[in-house]
């Protein structure tokens, strides 16, 4: 029996979250369900200012839900991996694979450093960093701190670690018209 297409991105959240919440190793202090699901909404906040098509946003909404799924078996190009769970899951779905592709491509800009091609892919570039210009910025830094600490092996005093984030906060910008209006007036808050 075809599954329904209309309950595509719902059938794609329970999945991903079970999957993470089963499979995610223990480490993966950022990278985890909460990252994810920031991503799903900043895709579609960011999505609705940009006013995409409903289809546009399907495909937004599960390029985020799968974006960092591959963080079940490796950390470093983990977009790859990501790619192929998606794909699979997608083709058991019997979703297009026109729209296949588009969501693996939208999957893949996420890797860094992001040099989106289009607002499809600007959009979810800048939902993968929408945490960037929350309040609670700090804190998700921390996280990653200790991330990479535990599976790269990086330690930094609290004095490098603030100059490295300062860095790549003075280096990085929103790419969507959203992004450079909103979320960066709102990172500039948090610096």
């Amino acid at each position: 029996m075809k599954k329904h297409r209309e309950s595509i991105v719902y059938r794609a959240g329970n999945y991903v979250v079970r999957l993470l919440r089963s499979e995610l190793p223990a480490d993966r202090l950022f990278h985890n369900v909460h990252h994810t699901i920031n991503v799903v909404q900043g895709v579609v906040d960011i999505g609705r200012a940009e006013q995409v098509t409903p289809l546009e946003m399907e495909i937004l909404m599960l390029a985020a839900w799968f974006h960092d799924t591959g963080h079940i078996e490796t950390y470093a190009r983990h977009e790859q991996v990501s790619e192929q769970l998606a794909a699979e899951w997608l083709e058991e779905q019997a979703y297009p694979p026109a729209q296949i592709r588009e969501v693996l491509r939208c999957i893949r800009a996420t890797t860094m450093p992001q040099q989106p091609a289009d607002k499809m892919e600007q959009i979810i570039c800048d939902a993968d960093l929408y945490h960037l210009s929350f309040p609670t910025y700090d804190h998700f830094q921390e996280l990653l701190r200790e991330e990479w600490k535990l599976l790269l092996g990086i330690e930094m005093t609290d004095e490098e670690w603030r100059a490295s984030n300062d860095a790549f906060l003075r280096q990085h910008h929103y790419w969507t018209a959203y992004g450079r209006t909103h979320l960066e007036a709102r990172k500039d808050e948090v610096k």
